[in-house]
């Protein structure tokens, strides 16, 4: 059986990825590429099968890892074009997939390419600044969702902050929109008293307020460490990495060079436990409203230890009334199991000999739902960064993670074999 690819991937080491640095406007770049653009990755010097097996060579290293989906086309034989998922990686230049039969020839023709395709969601709204980045609306094109609101996204530097500060995108969910500055229906956050709370920022200097959901991508400290935002961060990339379909996704960002600790950040639509639910559709940002100077550690909903920064928002109440709600997550049924893969609660690895992860379950006022494809772990960090799970035919990956002040890890699925 050839292996979908309705999953895919991205890390910021594939060759000609958009890179989170200390500028504004990174996390559209990087958006824009795995959501609507994809990534080229140039040309396939060979395509060669040996069956249903084929194995792509390119001239260079393709720096790809094993079960990205990758996008063949301008083959002269159809049967070698398409998305497909890495099944193996035999060496720096080359990959193996896999297709439903033998082709009509060993040896594809043509001026052939690859790519890292995209999500397949659209961009219908945006600006740029003069300063730097700009703003962007992002959504599904899944129709056959019950809801698909915006993401709304602002990458550029307010006139109340500081060029040196920290980065970070402000996020939100809105319901609908007929400019990237006319927002209409339900926002999340929101703010009746000060309806610009989330977007435009307010006060000078150190005690300005900027933004309300963030999703940040450059601080001077690692996202799991208390830090402010008025210093400097240091220049260069960091890591991250972007795991999603057409209904959701999820970003993790590393915030300093010398981190792999990421913020498990993501927007789209979960799976919902009720029986009518017409806004199915989740925020998951560093929730926080305070002062640039203020130090802090600003994480987002895998622990659920405060009231800042660690909870989920969604588009609506599970009333289905005109207005956002904040809810928190869990798994395995366990509110006070708070940190995902930064304590051993079910035993340790030595002990069980396996490392159990459960789906991530959404408690507002009623058990509201399951979050799509992402787990929780139940053990100290078991696995390496990036490690590839494999389990009855269903491919994981975990992800060192922020759990509030420590390191933990999240599992998220990257596909079926």
């Amino acid at each position: 059986m050839v292996a979908s690819t309705d999953i895919k991937f991205y890390v910021q080491s594939n060759n000609n990825t958009p890179q989170l640095q200390n500028v504004f406007g990174s996390m559209i770049g990087v958006l824009d590429a795995c959501l609507v653009n994809g990534i080229s990755l140039g040309i396939v010097s060979t395509l060669t099968a040996v069956g249903t097996t084929v194995t792509a060579v390119f001239s260079a290293s393709h720096n790809l890892m094993q079960y990205q989906v990758l996008k063949i086309t301008g083959a002269n034989q159809a049967e070698y074009n398409g998305e497909h998922r890495i099944l193996t990686v035999p060496n720096a230049t080359s990959v193996t997939f896999q297709l439903a039969s033998a082709p009509s020839v060993t040896t594809a023709t043509g001026s052939i390419t690859a790519s890292l395709p995209s999500l397949g969601w659209e961009k219908p709204f945006s600006s740029t600044n003069v300063n730097g980045g700009g703003k962007a609306a992002y959504r599904s094109k899944n129709t056959l969702l019950p809801s698909r609101p915006f993401l709304r996204v602002v990458d550029e530097l307010d006139p109340a902050y500081t060029a040196t500060y920290a980065k970070f995108a402000k996020v939100g969910i809105v319901e609908d929109m007929t400019g990237i500055d006319t927002l209409l229906g339900v926002q999340a956050p929101y703010d009746s008293t000060s309806v610009d709370k989330n977007w435009v920022g307010t006060g000078t200097g150190t005690a300005v307020l900027n933004g309300w959901a963030k999703w940040y991508y450059s601080t001077n400290a690692a996202a799991n460490a208390s830090f402010n935002e008025t210093t400097t961060p240091a220049s260069g990339s960091r890591t991250w990495i972007l795991v999603g379909s057409t209904d959701y996704f999820y970003i993790l960002p590393a915030t300093n060079i010398d981190s792999v600790v990421k913020n498990p950040y993501g927007f789209g639509a979960f799976d919902s436990l009720l029986q009518s639910d017409s806004a199915t559709n989740f925020l998951s940002a560093t929730y926080d409203y305070r002062a640039a100077s203020s130090s802090s550690t600003r994480s987002s909903f895998m622990s659920t230890t405060s009231s800042s920064g660690t909870y989920l928002l969604l588009q609506r109440a599970y009333s289905q009334l005109a207005q956002f709600k904040v809810a928190s997550c869990f798994g395995l049924g366990a509110a006070s199991t708070i940190n995902s893969g930064a304590t051993n609660y079910i035993g340790s690895v030595a002990l069980n000999s396996i490392a159990p992860f459960s789906p991530v379950y959404i408690n507002e006022d009623v058990l509201r739902g399951m979050l799509k494809n992402l787990y929780w772990l139940y053990q100290a960090s078991p696995y390496t960064n990036l490690q590839i799970i494999e389990n009855k035919g269903q491919l994981f990956i975990a992800i060192t993670a922020s759990a509030q002040s420590s390191a933990g890890q999240v599992v998220l699925k990257i596909g079926e074999l």
